[in-house]
Formats: structure tokens, C-alpha cells, sequence
């Protein structure tokens, strides 16, 4: 099965499971129907899959190719328009099949026989695990926020050849380390009628590591990689402070 129809199924998997909950659930008749996460005063928790793609820093895009990526989030509503949000995050790059790398991989040294390993970038990833902090500004019509976010990053990239990290040939100084980034995004979350506390969400971002290292590195894979993605997932809202009930003495007569 082809990159494209693996990201298809689960993307289809995901609406169906989506709509045969919001189908199979009673509308909840306590006040909570009329609290929706666009209240300030509340959190959210929830995650996202995504599909990312490094088109830029040199080697680490030069013939990339999508892979999975997962994101989780936390987020809390200050007002109606202003919301903040931090999340871990874990995506993956492959390389299409004759990209040539730009040295031999000293763990697989250029001789007949093994070309494939030591000279193309064909069992090669790059591997981006982190962080990120954001501020949103929010717009909200009826059951839609839209949402428009940016903030620092802390990332760490690191580059495997067969599951091996790869090392600079001349300084020897293996292509992995904890790198600054930035993050922008623009998404647009969708409350169910039937579950006012749960929404789906699509988002389109972006993201850049700071990962270059001159005198490390080099020999290559020495530069700041960018991705596009694209994600979709789900979030369930919640009072973080829960509203504190006012209790009546009786009456003395």
C-alpha cells in the first residue's frame, strides 16, 4: 500500500470513528451543554496526527519524503480572543530511493557491494522530537474557532542511516543534538453539537530547527530544516477551575 492510502485510511478512520460517537451520544442536558471551550476560564486536552514534510536546510530535504507525525496539547482559554498552548511532538522524514548523500557514511564506507548504505540516503531518516509553547489568537463564529498561533520551540534532530546515527566523516561528531526552533500554525476547530465539550480540529503548520553546525559538521547535513504539515485530531474542553455551588441554610422560622 502507497504512502498516500496509508495517510488516506487514517484520516478516513478517524472522521468515521468521529461521527459514529457524535451519533451514538445523548445530548447532555446539564448546563454543561452551554459551555463550550471558546469560555475563557477553561483547558483543553487533546492530540493530532499529522503529515509532515522537510522542504527546507539542504541535505536534511533533499529528496524527503512524508512520513507520520504526533502531537499532543495542552491549552487554556484567557479570554474570548487569546488562548496559550504547549505541546510535545514526535515526526519523521524518509528519503526517496537513489538520493545520493553528501558523504559516505563512515559506518558503511564506500566499497562494492555497499553502495546503497554508505552512499544514498535510502534507509536514511531524520527524526525531529520536541516542544513547543504557543499564544493563539482565536475567532469564533457559532460552533467554528478559527486559530492563529506562534511561538519558541526546543527540538531535537537526529539522523540515522539503518538505525545507526550518523557520524561526520571528518569531525567524527555524530548528527544528533538539542536545537531552538519557532512554530506558526492556522487551524479550525469544530464543537459537535451532541458533545459541546469536544471538538475537531485541522491544522496547517510550520516549524524550523536552528541545527546548523558549521564546525561540526562539516560534511553535510548542515543546515536549519523546515516543514510543512498538515494535522488533524481531536480535543476535549473542561472547566479548570470547576464553578463552586452556592449552598442555602434553611430559614429560621
Amino acid at each position: 500500500m502507497s504512502l498516500r492510502a496509508r495517510i488516506a485510511s487514517v484520516v478516513v478512520v478517524l472522521l468515521l470513528a468521529s461521527a459514529s460517537a457524535s451519533s451514538a451520544q445523548q445530548a447532555d442536558t446539564t448546563a454543561a451543554v452551554h459551555r463550550t471551550g471558546d469560555k475563557p476560564g477553561r483547558a483543553a486536552i487533546g492530540g493530532q496526527i499529522g503529515v509532515p514534510w522537510i522542504f527546507e536546510g539542504g541535505d536534511y530535504a533533499k529528496g524527503a519524503q512524508p512520513r507520520l507525525s504526533f502531537m499532543g496539547s495542552y491549552r487554556y482559554q484567557v479570554t474570548r480572543g487569546l488562548r496559550w498552548q504547549v505541546s510535545p511532538y514526535f515526526a519523521w522524514n524518509a528519503y526517496r530511493t537513489g538520493t545520493r548523500m553528501p558523504f559516505s557514511d563512515p559506518d558503511f564506507p564506500f566499497a562494492p557491494g555497499n553502495l546503497k548504505f554508505g552512499r544514498y540516503k535510502d534507509s536514511v531518516l531524520t527524526q525531529i522530537v520536541g516542544a513547543n509553547a504557543q499564544l493563539q489568537l482565536t475567532r469564533i463564529r457559532n460552533n467554528w474557532v478559527l486559530h492563529l498561533g506562534a511561538g519558541p520551540s526546543l527540538y531535537r534532530v537526529v539522523v540515522q542511516n539503518e538505525r545507526k546515527v550518523i557520524k561526520d566523516p571528518v569531525t567524527f561528531d555524530y548528527h544528533q543534538g538539542a536545537y531552538l526552533g519557532v512554530t506558526a500554525e492556522l487551524g479550525l476547530e469544530r464543537f459537535m453539537k451532541s458533545l459541546p465539550n469536544t471538538s475537531l480540529e485541522w491544522t496547517i503548520a510550520w516549524q524550523e530547527q536552528y541545527a546548523m553546525r558549521n564546525q561540526q559538521f562539516p560534511s553535510g547535513f548542515n543546515g536549519n530544516p523546515q516543514e510543512l504539515e498538515i494535522r488533524f485530531g481531536a480535543h476535549y474542553y473542561y472547566d479548570f477551575k470547576p464553578e463552586k455551588k452556592t449552598v442555602e441554610l434553611p430559614k429560621h422560622p
